[in-house]
């Protein structure tokens, strides 16, 4: 089991910076990772190219078909993300984006304003 949940943080990892570098060639500026706030996490915490601040929860994935953001995350962790929302300071938006393909071919999927 412990070797499954390793596993699973290295990918998750990976796929979190992925999407970092990935944000940062379009403009987009990181100013943290896997913030802690209070007993919540965000991602990545960064400004959009527009001057923005967005809160992003990174998700990797094989394939999503039609499903939603909601049933992607699961209702636990959009109460989360909701929570979330008020640590963060007033206009701060929290995105998805998603990992989506086999390692070396993966694409991104930016969903704005999931929570």
């Amino acid at each position: 089991m412990a070797t499954r949940r390793a596993q699973r943080a290295i990918v998750g990892r990976e796929a979190e910076a992925l999407a970092a570098r990935s944000l940062v060639r379009s403009g987009w500026m990181i100013l943290s990772r896997n913030l802690r706030l209070g007993r919540l996490e965000v991602d990545l915490l960064a400004c959009d190219p527009r001057g923005f601040l967005v809160a992003i929860e990174v998700r990797r994935r094989e394939s999503v078909g039609a499903a939603s953001p909601a049933e992607l995350l699961g209702a636990r962790k959009m109460r989360a993300l909701r929570r979330q929302h008020g640590y963060l300071p007033e206009g701060c938006r929290i995105d998805l984006l998603l990992v989506l393909g086999a390692p070396g071919k993966e694409r991104l999927r930016l969903i704005r304003g999931v929570a």
